[in-house]
């Protein structure tokens, strides 16, 4: 099976290329020419560079490696970006991905696509996880950008045939994770820890998220590929949710630190609730969770003997 990772040398990315038996799949992965790749080192992989909005090149890429599953990752976007960092990935990222969609649905090639379950939803009043039926009601550019793609792949589905698969993760997390990024409660606050720095916590700590330790998602993604399962939007999680405090309480814990915790103003783009239904998944694959605690301990004891 020939599979093209587009945007696979980041954290989900990589560790889902890992996951693949080299021996079943031929893996070609894209990324630009400034991108950091070392998250790949050791892995018998094609990595060509190249930009996603240079569709071309992509479409070259297909054609000449004779390519059947395409994974998109590509996202410039975090829940806090601007109106301006939307319209940059509407040009550079949406609008290129939509004429790949017209290629793959034409060669018969399967589109898998992961979304963000942490965002595609939005609010609403009461706590009950979240279902791939429920409707889509984003607050963040981030979340409208995934819409978005998620929208024009069911369009290309209606009209053109394209074979596709849309997974929703929760909130990933482990290694290969960057640590001082912006994004991604559980590393920026294992680095936090490691510097022996504040962690900023918007709101008072009590919005709650659904959590799935980054070695599990990659595993239930190869069943995904292996089972034939496609034509389907599946939310992956863990079907439980974890307020901001609960998170640091356990990383206090497993570090046996004290943390340096400071309250800021809650971000009008941040959800307050989001736990995701699983029930779809469960139906299509069997699977395991690694519980919390544990991913949080093997996370933190990874990151004291790196940085990225």
């Amino acid at each position: 099976m020939k599979i093209l990772f587009i945007g696979g040398a980041g954290f989900i990315g990589s560790n889902l290329v890992k996951a693949l038996d080299k021996e079943k799949y031929q893996v070609t992965v894209v990324e630009p020419e400034n991108a950091f790749t070392g998250r790949l080192k050791g892995e018998s992989v094609n990595l060509l560079f190249g930009s996603l909005n240079d569709v071309e090149f992509i479409k070259g890429v297909i054609e000449r490696q004779g390519i059947q599953i395409v994974v998109h990752l590509v996202s410039t976007l975090i829940p806090g970006s601007s109106y301006e960092d939307y319209k940059r990935e509407y040009k550079n990222v949406i609008f290129p991905t939509i004429e790949l969609m017209e290629l793959c649905a034409q060669k018969g090639i399967r589109f898998v696509y992961f979304s963000s379950g942490g965002t595609v939803y939005g609010n609403r009043n009461d706590v009950l996880p979240f279902e791939e039926s429920d409707p889509m009601k984003p607050i963040s550019y981030y979340g409208w950008s995934k819409q978005m793609m998620e929208n024009s792949i069911q369009f290309m589905h209606r009209t053109a045939g394209l074979d596709y698969l849309i997974l929703r993760p929760s909130n990933p997390y482990g290694h290969g994770q960057n640590l001082y990024g912006k994004q991604g409660l559980v590393a920026v606050a294992i680095g936090k820890l490691l510097k022996n720095e504040p962690i900023e916590v918007w709101g008072d700590g009590s919005a709650v998220r659904d959590y799935i330790y980054v070695d599990d998602l990659a595993k239930i993604f190869v069943k995904l590929i292996e089972g034939d399962v496609h034509n389907m939007t599946l939310n992956i999680g863990s079907g439980r949710g974890y307020s901001v405090n609960d998170v640091l309480a356990f990383l206090k814990i497993v570090s046996g630190k004290d943390l340096k915790i400071v309250y800021q103003n809650p971000r009008p783009v941040d959800v307050s609730n989001m736990v995701l239904d699983t029930t779809m998944l469960r139906n299509a694959i069997s699977y395991e969770i690694t519980p919390f605690m544990d991913g949080v301990r093997l996370f933190y004891e990874e990151a004291k003997g790196y940085r990225v």
